[in-house]
């Protein structure tokens, strides 16, 4: 699986081999602004996959977890359950 900081170091690798008379100078500050973001939440989320399968571990019921977590109990092991009991 390629993650989005390998995408874009290929897509600079690329842009090092095209010729400047090709190319149009843009901004790109607020896309790698996003990509940042994009890789910060994907961490977040890892961390709360297991802060939630810990919970489990420690026999804290859904409705426990969900209400932590802003969402339903229904929503929480929905979203977690699966992972949870499988790890």
């Amino acid at each position: 699986m390629t993650t989005r900081s390998q995408k874009a170091a290929a897509l600079e690798r690329w842009a090092d081999e095209v010729s400047s008379d090709d190319l149009t100078p843009l901004d790109t500050t607020v896309l790698q602004e996003l990509s940042r973001l994009a890789d910060q939440r994907a961490a977040v989320e890892a961390d709360v996959a297991g802060a939630v399968h810990r919970a489990r571990a420690a026999n804290r019921t859904w409705s426990e977890i969900g209400a932590m977590l802003g969402v339903s109990k229904q929503a929480a092991q929905r979203k977690y359950g699966q992972a949870s009991s499988a790890a």
